[in-house]
């Protein structure tokens, strides 16, 4: 029985235009040695001439080097590139290896109809396999009979009640470490406040031991000097028996005196102020690399692959969803096994299935709403034109809380925790606690600046008219600048870091690294955005 090889599919990026998102047509490469259809690489040739960008030459659309323009007529430049013969024959290979035809079982399988479910193995097989492999199985039947009844089977509802301790296993160790960090925060002000008592004590000690002395010592000056004025008048004016008399008085003070400084200067210390930390804590930091930790075993994802290279990978459309049959949607997230999307025209927010196919339900609004954004796994937040921010529970589609702020421009929403969210609009960045619905700190952009998205605690990537900025509490790490950023709108970030921006006039997706490097421009309207 032929099965399809998989020798090819890791080639997948290298016989792939990175124009149409399609396999070559005609691979052509430029001198930079990347390669593009030939009728992509014209088309782009030829857009760049009407739009006038080209003078000397034009620029690669994936590194941006300069391609020297040699003949007069660009139409047909890409024509007299040079071929790239590596690429056609791996793609006159793939075509060979495709035309290995699979047996009509196989192809059942594939199409999920007439498939046979092997009990024994826990597996669904075709026809063929089911004769062949499982022969000796007792328990094979239909895929349809073998489903029956599993949502509510035991193995089912266990493995969701095994999914919920998990989930509330982990929420309890992360409140557990919130708490610990909570307690370390309070410890270390304490410390702070014990070292500032401390230190003020020691200056007030110092100051009074200080003062002491210099008393003692003026008042021995004003000692030694009256005694210096009374030996030189009765030297110069007095008879020798008031000298005598004089003398034998002041002579045992000043050696009296004189043993008094020797002492006071043998016990005179220059006095400083050290901290001397205990053993402990020299090596609190030095022993203490965690403060705990947990291990979570991890299975394939099938939406996206068990190696996703968000560098190559490519962009498809996998599914389009017609949001009130063209009604204008404004903003749209994922939560959980469902959709939401604002709709501003008809003033409502809309629950779609997961796979987008069903409209589930539906919550009326006072106004047009804007942004929507995740607060917890239930819960989500509507931005609205006239200064409200709905918290509304996604499951039931009711409101929680309705927060109106009359003073604070509100545009694009983003939560930082469950208590506290960013709302961005025009030249104004603004943090709000759910609970008052007071501002706790609002920042100042070169505005346009109506999208933002937490990243950490204090990390956050806000847009500007012409660039991004990455600020990691009130210093900005970097800003990300590009002649086709000209309107940047959405942000999103993916597991490795990468940070994505839809930009609304160029309508390219600019795809940067976590420290604002550009990987690579992916043109919306290739893909059909």
């Amino acid at each position: 029985m032929a099965t399809p090889t998989k020798d090819t599919t890791h080639f997948d990026d290298l016989l792939t235009c990175s124009i149409c998102l399609e396999k070559f047509k005609i691979p052509k490469h430029l001198p930079c040695l990347h390669t593009f259809c030939e009728s992509c690489i014209n088309t782009y040739i030829v857009s760049s001439l009407e739009k006038g960008k080209i003078t000397e030459g034009f620029k690669c659309p994936i590194c941006r080097k300069i391609v020297s323009k040699e003949i007069d007529q660009l139409e047909i430049c890409a024509a007299v590139l040079p071929t790239n013969h590596f690429v056609a024959s791996m793609l006159d290979k793939r075509s060979m290896q495709k035309e290995e035809k699979m047996c009509d079982s196989c192809q059942s399988i594939q199409r999920r109809s007439s498939i046979f479910f092997c009990l024994d193995h826990s597996q669904p097989c075709c026809t063929s396999c089911a004769t062949l492999s499982h022969r000796k199985c007792e328990n094979v039947t239909s895929i349809q009979k073998a489903a029956s009844g599993i949502k509510q089977s035991p193995k089912a509802l266990g493995l969701s009640e095994r999914l919920k301790d998990h989930f509330k296993n982990l929420s309890e160790i992360i409140d557990d470490r919130n708490e610990n960090l909570a307690n370390v925060d309070n410890s270390i002000e304490e410390i702070a406040t014990r070292v500032t008592a401390i230190k003020r004590e020691l200056l007030h000690h110092i100051d009074r031991i200080e003062e002491r002395l210099k008393g003692e010592l003026t008042s021995t000056k004003n000692a030694v000097k009256n005694w210096k004025a009374v030996i030189n008048y009765v030297l110069e004016h007095g008879s020798e028996q008031q000298c005598l008399i004089e003398v034998d008085k002041i002579e045992p003070e000043v050696s009296e005196l004189e043993g008094q400084l020797n002492d006071l200067i043998k016990n005179i210390k220059t006095v400083s102020v050290l901290l001397s930390p205990s053993s402990s804590i020299d090596d609190f930091e030095k022993n203490t690399k965690t403060l705990g930790g947990f291990q979570v075993d991890e299975a394939p994802n099938n939406l996206f692959g068990s190696n996703v290279d968000f560098r190559t990978g490519n962009i498809r459309i996998v599914k389009i969803i017609d949001v009130c049959n063209g009604g204008g949607f404004r903003s749209g997230i994922f939560v959980g096994d469902c959709l939401l999307f604002t709709v501003r025209p008809k003033k409502k927010v809309v629950k779609y299935s997961g796979d987008g196919k069903s409209l589930l339900s539906e919550l009326a609004l006072q106004c047009e709403p804007h942004d929507i954004a995740v607060i917890t796994i239930i819960n989500v937040a509507v931005s609205s034109s006239e200064n409200i921010v709905y918290i509304v529970d996604k499951d039931k589609m009711t409101f929680l809380q309705t927060l109106t702020l009359p003073e604070i421009p509100v545009y694009g929403l983003c939560f930082v925790n469950e208590d506290q969210f960013i709302t961005g609009s025009g030249s104004t960045l603004t943090w709000i606690n759910v609970s008052s619905g007071q501002k706790v700190n609002q920042r100042k952009t070169n505005g346009q600046s109506y999208f933002v998205l937490s990243i950490k605690q204090s990390d956050y990537i806000h847009a500007d008219s012409r660039s991004i900025q990455y600020v990691v509490g009130n210093t900005t790490k970097f800003t990300y600048t590009d002649d086709q950023l000209n309107c940047p709108r959405g942000i999103g970030i993916d597991f490795a870091g990468n940070i994505y921006i839809a930009d609304y006039n160029s309508m390219n997706i600019h795809q940067i690294t976590k420290d604002g490097q550009l990987i690579r421009l992916i043109p919306g309207k290739v893909v059909g955005l």
